[in-house]
C-alpha cells in the first residue's frame, strides 16, 4: 500500500512540475501553415518565437493551403497562420487581381475584419508573386527576357513544353488570366500538371521548357534559371502577413508588435535565402526557423 501511494504521489509531482512549465489557466495557442518550404519555415518562426516568450502553443504546422485553413481559423480550431495578400484578395474573396502591394494589404484586411474578425498583421516586404522561368540556355537561345517575348515566340508558332500545379493551370491569376493579358496561348497537349515544388526539377531536367514558380524560391538562383520579366505587371502580389483570430489578438494584444518584428525582418533576399536552406542545402525549416531567430537575438 505504501509503493503505491509512493508511485501515485511521484506520479503527481511529475504532473505538478510539467505543468507549471506552462502559464496555467491561459487558452492555448495553435499555430499552423501552409505545406511548402516558405510557409512551413514561417510557420515555425512563429511556433519557436512565442514559445520562446512563454505562451501556449500547439503545433499544427503544414495543416493544408488555404481552403483547408481557412475554415479551421473560422472555426477557432487554430489561432494564425501566415497568408499571402494576392491569395487572400483573389482566392478567398473572388476580386480582381491587385499590383499595389498597400491596395491589396488595405483590401484584404479590411474585408478580413469586418466578415471574418480577422486580423492582418504588418506584412512583410518580400513579394512571393509568381514568375515563369526557363532554362538559361533556352532563354539566350531564343532571345526571351520577358513574357511578351515569350507570348511572341509561341505566337510565331514555336512549341513550348510548360509545368505548372494544377491550380496555376486553372486560376484567373494564373495561366488563364496571363494569356490573356499578353495575348498568346499554350498549347493544352503540352501542359504538364504537378505538384508544386516538382516544376524546378522537371525544368532543371529538361522536362519543360517553361516552369512556374515563386519569386522568393531561392532555387531559381542555385539552379542558374531565368525569370522572366513580368513586363504588363499582370502577376499580383503576394506579400506574407501573419493572420490571426480577433478573440486572439484580444487575449494577447502584445502579440501585433511582438510578431511586426520578425515581419520588418523579411526582406526578399532574407525570405530567398532562408528557403535555398531548405530546398538546395536540405535543412529542416524547424532548424531553419530556430537559426534566424538566434541570428536576430530573438531567441537564445
Amino acid at each position: 500500500m505504501k509503493k503505491i501511494i509512493s508511485i501515485l504521489l511521484i506520479i503527481t509531482l511529475i504532473i505538478t512540475f510539467t505543468g507549471c512549465s506552462k502559464n496555467e489557466g491561459e487558452p492555448t495557442i495553435t499555430v499552423t501553415s501552409k505545406t511548402y518550404t516558405e510557409p512551413l519555415i514561417l510557420g515555425n518562426i512563429t511556433l519557436q518565437y512565442l514559445e520562446s516568450l512563454g505562451y501556449n502553443v500547439e503545433d499544427q504546422i503544414g495543416l493544408g493551403e488555404t481552403p483547408a485553413i481557412r475554415p479551421a481559423l473560422y472555426s477557432g480550431e487554430v489561432d494564425m497562420y501566415w497568408e499571402y495578400t494576392g491569395t487572400a484578395l483573389v482566392l478567398v474573396m473572388g476580386e480582381e487581381i491587385e499590383t499595389d502591394p498597400t491596395k491589396c494589404y488595405e483590401k484584404v484586411k479590411k474585408w478580413d475584419k469586418e466578415n471574418n474578425n480577422l486580423e492582418w498583421l504588418e506584412p512583410a516586404a518580400a513579394n512571393n508573386t509568381y514568375t515563369l522561368m526557363l532554362r538559361r540556355e533556352f532563354a539566350q537561345k531564343n532571345n526571351i527576357k520577358t513574357i511578351s517575348d515569350l507570348a511572341k515566340y509561341i505566337n510565331d508558332g514555336n512549341d513550348v513544353r510548360l509545368g505548372a500545379s494544377i491550380d496555376f493551370i486553372e486560376r484567373e491569376d494564373g495561366i488563364k488570366g496571363l494569356q490573356k493579358a499578353y495575348d498568346f496561348e499554350f498549347d493544352d497537349d503540352l501542359m504538364v500538371s504537378m505538384t508544386i515544388g516538382l516544376t524546378y526539377q522537371a525544368l532543371h531536367n529538361d522536362k519543360v521548357d517553361v516552369a512556374m514558380g515563386f519569386n522568393t524560391d531561392g532555387r531559381i538562383q542555385a539552379l542558374d534559371f531565368i525569370s522572366l520579366e513580368d513586363d504588363k505587371q499582370f502577376f499580383p502580389v503576394y506579400n506574407p502577413a501573419l493572420v490571426i483570430r480577433e478573440e486572439t489578438l484580444e487575449i494577447h494584444p502584445e502579440i501585433e508588435e511582438q510578431m511586426n518584428k520578425i515581419s520588418k525582418l523579411l526582406s526578399e533576399d532574407k525570405i530567398r535565402e532562408l528557403n535555398m536552406k531548405v530546398d538546395i542545402d536540405g535543412m529542416e525549416p524547424e532548424d531553419v526557423a530556430q537559426n534566424f531567430l538566434k541570428e536576430n537575438n530573438l531567441i537564445k
